[in-house]
């Protein structure tokens, strides 16, 4: 094998090796985009979403998209209320675990417990979850 080919099979293989990483780095954004950095759908987008994903999954007419429409609806806003109504029952399980636990700790380690509190109450803001007082369900769909 000659010093050429030598050196033309390593640039393939070092291109090959680049693309797919560069393929590879490509799809992981897309995966950590959609499924971590974004979240679950936040609240009013579940129904788009699923009018979205059957539209394109079903190959759906204008008019079956009209006739599915208000049934798309109402499954979201029932969905809406089982999430507001999960995330306050999760938020006073929470509160009274908090509640247990803070008596066993040191000063420091409440604050470091607040701090935690304070940064997943941020979080759950980024989601669409609201302040606790203002968890009410939408009203049902017509």
């Amino acid at each position: 094998m000659n010093s050429a080919l030598k050196w033309k099979l390593g640039f393939a293989f070092l291109l090959v090796f680049v693309a797919g990483g560069t393929t590879g780095a490509f799809f992981g954004f897309h995966h950590i985009r959609h499924h971590v950095i974004l979240g679950p759908p936040k609240s009013g987008e579940v129904g788009d979403r699923m009018r979205e994903h059957l539209r394109r999954s079903l190959d759906l007419t204008p008019e079956q998209e009209t006739k599915i429409g208000p049934i798309v609806e109402a499954t979201s806003a029932k969905l809406e209320a089982i999430r507001l109504e999960t995330a306050e029952r999760v938020r006073l399980v929470m509160e009274e675990s908090k509640k247990d636990v803070a008596p066993l700790l040191t000063p420091e380690q409440q604050k470091k417990l607040d701090k935690l509190e304070s940064q997943h109450r941020k979080m759950m803001l980024q989601h669409g979850f609201g302040p606790h007082h203002d968890h009410k369900p939408p009203p049902p769909a017509p």
